[in-house]
Order: structure tokens, then sequence, then C-alpha cells
């Protein structure tokens, strides 16, 4: 859904651009027109470099700037705030348009660009309202340093429905944001390592590499925390869907590996998994013990560990080549990770 998300969104700015060559207006017609436009490829140039990663993954200067410019100026907040611009520039299409006199004299047409505007307004107006309510609430019980820039918080729910708590699914996500602390009122996503339905409680880690996740550390016991979700496809669309004879490798990279764990948590009884966790230094290991005990008391649970990234060479060390061809891959990690395993 991101990806048809950028898609549209770059569409349609290729075809106001377009609009623009064929169309020849003026004044205040032209002036909202060009804001909008100039607008909307400011945030989307923006976007392909700071929010997607599609360029910064594959060219490492460039990835080296960006890092950069993130750590000094472009913070998360900042990014939220330029992001918003698309409002402006929604509100200086309609601006657009409407002047547009002879283009609006076509009843039919004002009709639905009337209609299609309020249903769009009393959308986004209910999302920023309703969030208020529909947001789980918890509070922070736990907060724990891993080593490796990991944080392990465990947070307690407060307020949410029996309903909803059975929603929740190993390798899921959700979206967290503490609404009384500065910098951290914005919703951002991790993964949970564990969750407990019948305590009502949840386990992350965090690594500390954003503005955002540096501070996670500090949290005290007790902060209140609003919840989104849970989300995710890798258990009820993935994992339940494969063959249930066939093995599961797990390949890991870094924090990529905190949804995993959760899956080998619940499929550990159930089915053959040869885990693998690939890091660049052996103190980013902050579940090792776990995996370890689980493969000791698990003998459908294998736990291999690689420090930096395997090739095949590697990998044919540790699996045969009849399990490595006959195997349910599952992969988590950045997507350099993604994009090296591929290649």
């Amino acid at each position: 859904m991101y990806f048809v998300h950028g898609f549209l969104g770059i569409g349609a700015i290729i075809l106001a651009y377009v609009h623009t060559l064929m169309n020849l207006s003026s004044g205040l017609i032209k002036l909202t027109g060009d804001y909008a436009l100039w607008i909307l490829i400011g945030t989307a140039a923006y976007s392909i470099l700071f929010l997607s990663g599609w360029i910064t993954d594959r060219i490492h200067w460039i990835k080296l700037i960006v890092r950069f410019l993130e750590r000094h100026i472009f913070k998360h907040e900042t990014s939220i705030w330029i992001h918003r611009l698309n409002l402006v520039a929604t509100i200086f299409v309609f601006i657009h348009v409407l002047l547009i006199g002879y283009i609006m004299q076509i009843n039919s047409f004002a009709l639905i660009f009337y209609l299609y505007s309020f249903i769009t307004f009393l959308s986004y107006s209910w999302f920023i309202v309703s969030r208020y309510w529909r947001f789980s609430k918890a509070n922070v019980i736990e907060v724990k340093n891993l080593g490796g820039n990991m944080t392990q918080m465990i947070l307690k729910f407060s307020k949410i429905k029996i309903s909803h708590l059975r929603q929740y699914q190993p390798g899921d996500y959700v979206f967290i944001s503490f609404p009384n602390l500065e910098k951290m009122k914005e919703m951002h996503p991790f993964s949970f390592v564990a969750f407990d339905l019948k305590n009502k409680e949840i386990v992350l880690a965090i690594r500390g590499d954003g503005d955002f996740s540096q501070q996670v550390s500090q949290v005290k016991i007790g902060e209140a925390v609003l919840i989104d979700g849970p989300y995710g496809t890798l258990n009820k669309q993935i994992i339940e869907q494969s063959n249930a004879k066939q093995p599961l490798i797990m390949l890991a990279g870094g924090t990529g590996v905190v949804p995993l764990i959760s899956l080998a948590l619940e499929y550990s009884q159930k089915r053959e998994i040869y885990f693998i966790w690939t890091v660049s230094s052996k103190d980013q290991l902050v579940y090792r013990k776990m995996l370890l005990q689980l493969s000791k008391n698990q003998k459908h649970f294998h736990y291999f560990e690689s420090i930096h990234r395997l090739n095949s060479e590697k990998l044919l060390n540790i699996l045969t080549t009849p399990i490595l061809e006959n195997s349910y891959y599952l992969l988590s990690g950045s997507n350099i990770m993604m994009l090296g395993y591929k290649t």
C-alpha cells in the first residue's frame, strides 16, 4: 500500500505538470496552480530522499548525506510538518479549480467536485478526531537496556477491548506515541517481541537510531502510551497459508529479529524452524540467551548466528541443500539486507 500511495502521488504530479504545459492561464488561477504543483514536487522529492529509502539504500554517498541532514536539520518532527505541506497544496488546488469560471459552470462537474471534496475533508477530519478514542491506552511498566543500543520496553494496556486484544498476532507491529512527552507525540511503528494476552502486556525492543527511538530509554515507568494497531500479515496471510509440513527458515538481520522472535515462540512446537540471526557486532545479539534456551527446549527449533551477513557458501555450511531447497523463507531486516540477498 505504501508503493500504491507513492505511485499514485508521483503519477498525479506528472499529470499536473503536463497540465501546466498544455493549458495557458494567468492571474490567481495560474498562481494557485503553480504554488500547489511546486509544493507537491518539493514534498515528493523530500519523501524520496528522506522517507522511502529507495535511493539511499542503493547509493551509499547519498545515504551518508541524508543521515547527516537527518541528525542536524531534518529530524522526524520536521519531516512530519514538511509532509503536512501536502494539505496546503490541496487547498491551493481547490481554490485553483474554483477560480476557473467556465469549468465551474458545468453543473455536473461542480456537483461531483464539491461532493468529492466534502467527503475527503470529512474523512480526514474524522481520522484526526477519532484517534483520541480509537487508540488503545497503556502505561510503561518496564524500561530495560539490552545492550547494543537496544532498549526493551514493556507496556501494560489500561484501556482495550478483549475482542481487540485477540487481534494481536505474532509478527505484527504497532504504532506508539507518548502524548505527554515533547517530541514523542507522533506515532512511530515498532514490531513486538512478545504479547501476553492474559496480563494485557506487550514487549517491544527498540534500537535508538532516530530522534524518537533515542529517547525511549529515558521514558519513565508509568508514562502514558497511545497504541494504534496491531498491523501485519506475517502470521495469518503468510505462515498460515504456507504448507504446514514445510520447514521455516527465518533469516533476520539486526533488529529485524524482533517480529521473527514472536513467530518463533508461536511455531517452535508446531513446525521445523531454522532460525538464523546476522548482526554487525556481537553486542547486538541481545536475545541470544532466549533463542539458545528455545533451541534447547524445543527439538524442532534450530538456532544459528553470524557476525556479518551470510553468503551462499556460509549458508551451505549451516544448512544442507535439501533443507535450503524445500523450505519456506522469511527474511526480516533492512532494505540493504534485502537487496543483498536478492542479488
